[in-house]
């Protein structure tokens, strides 16, 4: 009885030690993770220490009990963002070692957190008067477009095979993806993005369907949205011509509006670039990538917001495949007639 008594005595202050051999790893981990110069501070978590410790304040409150501090927490679900690893290393001799089912489990706990602390007041359609006529001023000093205030476009978003309506989420570039919509301004903030439709779904049916088409429609008139030919012309949706000749107005119409249109494809390739894990298949149900996409879409603007800066040689530079697919909509005669008198007035 006194030999049982003395072994587990023994194991419990084996684990005790372990244990209290984790909190020390994870204390100083954390504490070397908020030492880190802040170009490498950026280059690993891809927003600066005051934007990471405004996050924290944020969602600290309900973050669940665990050997790892929320701070550990945090930077480990920011550093999957940016690279799409869950491995942490926070500097070359000092690795973090979580593991795989162990980061699952913080991953799905901290992105509902960051999405339903972050998401709403990062990402919103509504527009100031101000923000309004910069835009407009944006497009047509640069581009000699009127009224334009917004730009749309689609977003492949990879994913794990569905174990469910696995054809749905078949696009048409043969892998299984979400196809998001993305609204952005001038500045490449994102005004709006919605990832709930599976990637065999067209762009023109996603903006149909969209709360944001109902609110720009309702709440923006009189301006325009710029949208590739996957999009249907309407009296607010500039599209290019079909088929423009040759030195024609048309043609020279859809040379302004390509160069104007670059801008949701780039802010689509800074948002890939300063977020990694949308560069590659996102091993997740559907429902969950969609959350991921919506976090990195309010962490892109709040970076956007405070200038965080980010490596130019980690820009891509991907250009958008012309929409090529069968036509499942009527242009809008008003919309023609709006874009016909644009196109005549540019020189």
């Amino acid at each position: 009885m006194t030999f049982t008594f003395a072994i587990a005595c023994l194991e419990a202050k084996k684990q005790q030690i372990v244990h209290q051999r984790r909190v020390n790893k994870t204390s100083r981990a954390n504490t070397c993770v908020l030492s880190l110069p802040d170009a490498r501070f950026i280059k690993l978590f891809r927003v600066d220490k005051e934007t990471f410790k405004w996050i924290l304040r944020k969602i600290q409150p309900d973050f669940t009990l665990s050997y790892l501090t929320p701070a550990l927490q945090l930077a480990a679900t920011l550093h999957f963002l940016a690279t799409g690893s869950y491995k942490l290393s926070v500097s070359k001799n000092r690795p973090v070692n979580i593991g795989r089912s162990t980061f699952s489990r913080i991953l799905h706990n901290v992105i509902p957190l960051m999405e339903a602390a972050l998401c709403q007041e990062a990402i919103t359609l509504q527009m100031t008067q101000q923000q309004i006529k910069q835009s407009r001023d944006y497009f047509y000093e640069n581009y000699q477009l009127p009224r334009v205030v917004a730009c749309v476009d689609g977003l492949q978003i990879r994913i794990l095979k569905p174990v469910r309506d696995e054809t749905i989420y078949f696009n048409d570039k043969d892998y299984y993806s979400i196809n998001a919509m993305l609204v952005c301004n001038y500045n490449m903030e994102i005004l709006a993005i919605d990832c709930t439709h599976p990637g065999s779904c067209s762009d023109h049916y996603i903006w149909s369907n969209s709360q944001a088409r109902e609110y720009l429609s309702r709440n923006v008139k009189c301006h325009y949205v710029l949208a590739d030919t996957a999009y249907a012309l309407e009296n607010y949706v500039l599209t290019p011509y079909k088929n423009a000749d040759q030195d024609s107005v048309e043609q020279r119409f859809n040379e302004r509006h390509a160069a104007a249109r670059s801008v949701v494809e780039r802010t689509i390739n800074l948002l890939k670039s300063r977020f990694g894990c949308m560069q590659r298949a996102l091993m997740y149900d559907a429902r969950f990538v969609a959350n991921v996409v919506n976090v990195c879409c309010a962490l892109h603007n709040i970076c956007r917001r405070r200038r965080t800066p980010i490596d130019e040689r980690e820009i891509l530079h991907e250009e958008t495949a012309e929409f090529d697919g069968e036509v499942e909509y009527e242009d809008d005669d008003t919309g023609a007639l709006l874009r016909d008198e644009i196109a005549c007035t540019l020189r």
